[in-house]
This record gives structure tokens, C-alpha cells and sequence, in this order.
């Protein structure tokens, strides 16, 4: 009997402590988040722990392309995903009916007209060539930039969805080489010598800080939302999942990595 005592305490004793091992809300659960570029996988590194704390262990997928990861996050498989800005998602939403948001803007990518033999905007000569890229988005920033510059003006006042079309003044006559690709700007720029572009692509050209580049992009209401940031699904934006994430990217020490790290081709959106 006594025996049978001290088994029934013991089995009693192992439950309680299971019982004690997960309690509601002490297990971790899990985020998943699709990143397709320097920095976003190490800026989610750098806030894991912040994470964990927050009961939430994070899992990272990287991607090469820019559809998937939004495909993911639509089929439930990703919770979030950090690939691209409110204009890229736009039209992701509208071309597949879906509803993905935008929760947190992260940085901002300079974007900026470079010249080799020219120290201002003012001093491009009539009839000079300036490469652009060539994909519509990317396209239609690099003509509102040189808006900006003061050197287009475009019909009806238009700032988004930007095509050569568009164009109402054009008072230099300027040439825009608008065939190039994002990855080929750097070596056409070396001919033409003007140039729109990025500086992670432009690093080829082993230029240093504002080197060579004559006007950078002005933050407006047309380009906050270049900003590359943090989406979501429509129905989890709410969640404590994001709202963590959200929390921890908005931290000093995620600024700093960005200004220390990426400072050269990027700014903090928050």
C-alpha cells in the first residue's frame, strides 16, 4: 500500500512539474519573416533576442526574388516579410487581388544623380545624356528626382507612375537613355558620365561617400514611400507578433546598425 502511496505522489509530482513547464504563455511562439537583401536579415538578427523576450522565436527566409516572399506571406507561410516599399507592394496588391500592407517604414535607399566631369545640376550642358533605369518603378523615381532637380517638369503636375510620356519641360533637351537596367547603370555611366542610380550599385565604380553625386533624392510626400519596410497581411497586422517586431525595428540599436553599417547607401526612416 505504501508503495502504491509513493507512486501516485510521484507520478502526481512529475505532472505538476510538466504542468509548471508550460504554463499558457511561456512557450515561444514562432515569426516568420521572408528578407531578400542586405540589411534586413541582419537587422532581424540583431533584434532576435529582443524577441525571444517578447515570447516570440524568430525564423528567417531568404529569398532571390521579389514575388515569393510576398506569395508566402499571402498563403500564411510568412508572417511578415521585409523586401520592398509601399509602391512595389501596391502594385503586387493590384495585379493579384490581394491586401498586403505596409507596417513600418525602415530606411530609406539613396537614390541620387551622379556626373563624373560635372560639380552641379546647373552646370549640365543642353543635350546631355542622362541614363536611367529601366524598369517602370525604379523609372518613374529617377524622373521625379530630376524633377526635383529642377530639370523636367511633368503633365498635370503627375509624381508617381512616371513615364518619358509624362514629360512637359524638358528645358536642357536632355537625352534619356532609358534601356539600362539597375545592374548595368554603373558601366553605362562610365560612358555617359550621368547617371540616376543607387549606390549599392554604383560601389562598383569604388566611389567614396557623396562622390560624384550632383543632386540626391528629397524625402516628399512622393518619396516616403520609397521606403523599404516591413509588410504584413491585413489580418495579422494587429497581432502581437507584428506589433513586436514593429517595437524592437523602431530601437536606437537598429538605427545606429543602419547609420554605422548602411549609412552610405541608406537612411533611417524612424
Amino acid at each position: 500500500m505504501k508503495r502504491l502511496v509513493w507512486i501516485l505522489l510521484i507520478v502526481v509530482l512529475i505532472a505538476s512539474g510538466c504542468g509548471l513547464s508550460q504554463e499558457p504563455g511561456t512557450q515561444e511562439k514562432e515569426v516568420h519573416v521572408g528578407v531578400a537583401f542586405f540589411p534586413m536579415k541582419e537587422l532581424l538578427e540583431l533584434v532576435r533576442e529582443d524577441l525571444k523576450t517578447d515570447g516570440f522565436e524568430l525564423k528567417i527566409s531568404e529569398f532571390s526574388d521579389y514575388q515569393t516572399p510576398n506569395s508566402l506571406l499571402v498563403s500564411k507561410e510568412l508572417d511578415a516579410n521585409m523586401i520592398q516599399h509601399d509602391y512595389f507592394l501596391q502594385s503586387f496588391n493590384e495585379a493579384n487581388n490581394m491586401n498586403l500592407v505596409t507596417v513600418l517604414p525602415i530606411y530609406h535607399a539613396t537614390f541620387a544623380l551622379y556626373a563624373k566631369d560635372i560639380d552641379s545640376v546647373e552646370d549640365i550642358p543642353e543635350g546631355a545624356v542622362i541614363t536611367l533605369p529601366d524598369d517602370a518603378t525604379n523609372q518613374s523615381r529617377a524622373l521625379h528626382l530630376l524633377g526635383q532637380a529642377g530639370l523636367l517638369t511633368f503633365q498635370d503636375d503627375k509624381s508617381v507612375g512616371l513615364t518619358l510620356g509624362d514629360i512637359k519641360e524638358n528645358p536642357k533637351q536632355l537625352q534619356l537613355d532609358d534601356q539600362v537596367p539597375l545592374t548595368s547603370l554603373a558601366q553605362r555611366y562610365t560612358e555617359t558620365g550621368l547617371a540616376v542610380m543607387y549606390p549599392t550599385y554604383a560601389k562598383s565604380l569604388e566611389l567614396t561617400g557623396d562622390e560624384q553625386r550632383i543632386f540626391t533624392e528629397e524625402l516628399d510626400a512622393v518619396t516616403q514611400k520609397y521606403a523599404i519596410s516591413l509588410v504584413s497581411r491585413s489580418d495579422n497586422q494587429d497581432s502581437e507578433a507584428i506589433k513586436s517586431l514593429m517595437r524592437h525595428l523602431k530601437s536606437d540599436k537598429v538605427k545606429q546598425f543602419l547609420i554605422d553599417e548602411y549609412g552610405w547607401a541608406s537612411t533611417p526612416a524612424n
